[in-house]
């Protein structure tokens, strides 16, 4: 038998190993946020192309989309920014209804997160509220 076989074998083992890992991910856990992340990406490009028939379809409430709306005139490249690449981070639930924190991997307004209230979840949740101070009027 060759000197070099318990090496080889100990190589692929420990290759084997590491692509089960990569594959099978066992200490993942996917965030309950993240059902989120499409219904507000939706809120948010429907406010970038200042939709309001799409902003009141997506929305429980009249002030989501003035918020929308106004948060698209002030700021529009921001806004195009969260709409881009926003994602549910965090969030507190009561019932149906849950706040949420949006954040971006870039700096705009990343120390001023979108905070969105939802009713429901996943494809039938509704924007009730949106705040940030980003968006504010200035």
């Amino acid at each position: 038998m060759n000197g070099r076989m318990p090496l080889y074998l100990t190589l692929l083992a420990a290759v084997l190993f590491v692509a089960a890992l990569r594959i099978f991910e066992p200490y993942s856990v996917s965030s309950p946020w993240r059902a989120y992340s499409e219904p507000a990406k939706r809120y948010l490009q429907a406010a970038v192309r200042q939709d309001s028939l799409a902003l009141v379809r997506q929305s429980g409430a009249p002030a989501a989309v003035q918020w929308a709306l106004a948060a698209a005139r002030n700021q529009p490249e921001s806004l195009a920014a969260w709409a881009r690449d926003a994602e549910a981070w965090t969030g507190e639930r009561r019932g149906d209804t849950a706040d949420v924190l949006l954040a971006v991997p870039s700096e705009v307004c990343s120390k001023h997160p979108i905070w969105l209230r939802f009713v429901g979840l996943g494809k039938e949740a509704r924007v009730l509220h949106a705040t940030s101070t980003c968006f504010a009027p200035h």
